[in-house]
């Protein structure tokens, strides 16, 4: 099958392409010549001959000068762009409303806010992937974002923090605009024989096989990303998919002698974030395969079952709060000795959700690990609308 053509691709990164691969096969073949290497990278993105590659990629870059005609201008002191600038944070407003317009008129004036780092080290494309909007995706890159960029201090780059927030259309089109996934992005994807080509003949990891990883924390200090040895590596790979709830790449790892106790985000095992997902036949093969369901995370100090609800009440999530209920009406007034989802979700604020969890049967006198009722915990953190909310059940007759 052949390769996507990268969107960015033009010219200049073409013979920059072949250059490079010249020079890795005449260290085992002195006799290769440029134009073998020129037309065996034509066939990869499926073009019978180097020439209709290139008129391809001339006719690419003509329409996307058409989209945004400005060019990026080189990277300098004077072309920095500081977290803070007002127009990096009105292209990430617009990013985040969807205006596909108003951040195409911004690129056009500044073409490199593209790459700028926001506030909280988020780029443009970052912001992006958070909307699942693939259409942002192809502006983006027309307009020179890079794809393997990453988040402030972590290690997620664009496709990366997609699969993390579950945006899988928008991760589905950096794929095919030409963005190539490593181990972690093809399992949080759910591309099995992507997952799998990262395997030898022998069943063992390719090295190199993630570029990419959870973000990861061990006394206050940042856990490398990717983690540094395979077993880690195929560990946070089956988290990613457990937590995207994807059975064909979790039953294929499981085969690979994952660690079942790996400390993924929030130090919540692959168990935990298979309840966050919430896909029965995850968390079965994962009980089956020896998983500990007692074990407790090192954010919310929650066991797996309580997790699945806990977090999404603390994020405000209120889709995955109603998919759980649903599935296990007593989750609304699951203690497991720490806190609760009403607990969470007032102590955040999250009205709506503390409004579903009462509705589902959720106990607002319940008290948590600490001796705190939810209402004392929105107080505490002057959530005035969840105060409101309880105390108009708590005086009902």
């Amino acid at each position: 099958m052949p390769q996507p053509l990268p969107l960015r691709a033009n010219l200049e990164w073409l013979k920059k392409l072949c250059k490079d691969r010249l020079a890795h096969e005449r260290a085992s073949n002195p006799d290769v010549k440029l134009s073998d290497v020129q037309l065996s990278v034509a066939r990869e993105y499926g073009f019978a001959s180097w020439r209709k590659l290139k008129a391809h990629v001339e006719l690419l870059r003509g329409k996307l000068a058409e989209l945004v005609p400005s060019s990026p201008a080189a990277s300098d002191e004077s072309t920095r762009v500081a977290p803070d600038d007002p127009e990096l944070i009105q292209l990430l407003a617009a990013v985040d409303a969807g205006d596909l317009r108003l951040a195409t008129e911004l690129l056009g004036r500044r073409p490199q806010l593209a790459n700028a780092g926001g506030p909280d080290g988020q780029t443009p494309l970052h912001a992006a992937a958070w909307s699942n909007d693939p259409k942002l995706a192809v502006m983006l890159i027309a307009c020179g974002a890079d794809p393997e960029a990453t988040y402030g201090d972590s290690g997620h780059t664009a496709l990366s923090w997609a699969v993390t927030c579950d945006s899988l259309a928008f991760a589905n089109a950096l794929v095919r605009l030409g963005t190539k996934p490593d181990l972690f992005c093809a399992a949080g994807i759910g591309s099995l024989d992507a997952v799998r080509a990262f395997f030898d003949d022998a069943g063992e990891l390719r090295p190199g096989a993630s570029r990419t990883g959870s973000s990861r924390f061990r006394g206050g200090q940042r856990l490398p990303c990717p983690p540094t040895t395979p077993i880690e590596q195929i560990s946070d790979a089956l988290y990613i998919a457990c937590r995207n709830g994807h059975a064909d790449v979790v039953r294929f790892l499981l085969a690979k002698q994952p660690d079942l106790s790996f400390r993924a985000y929030m130090g919540g095992t692959p168990l935990h974030w298979a309840y966050f997902g919430g896909s029965r036949e995850v968390i079965d093969l994962l009980l089956q395969a020896g998983a500990d369901p007692a074990t407790r995370d090192e954010g919310l100090g929650c066991t797996p079952r309580a997790f699945g609800i806990c977090v999404p009440a603390n994020w405000g999530i209120v889709g995955n709060v109603r998919a759980r209920l649903t599935d296990d009406p007593a989750l609304a007034n699951l203690m497991d000795g720490h806190t609760s989802p009403l607990h969470e979700a007032a102590r955040c604020g999250h009205v709506d959700i503390v409004r579903l969890l009462l509705e589902a049967g959720a106990e607002p006198m319940l008290s948590n690990g600490d001796g705190k009722t939810p209402l004392e915990l929105a107080i505490e953190h002057e959530r005035s609308a969840v105060v409101e909310a309880l105390r108009s059940v708590m005086s009902a007759p």
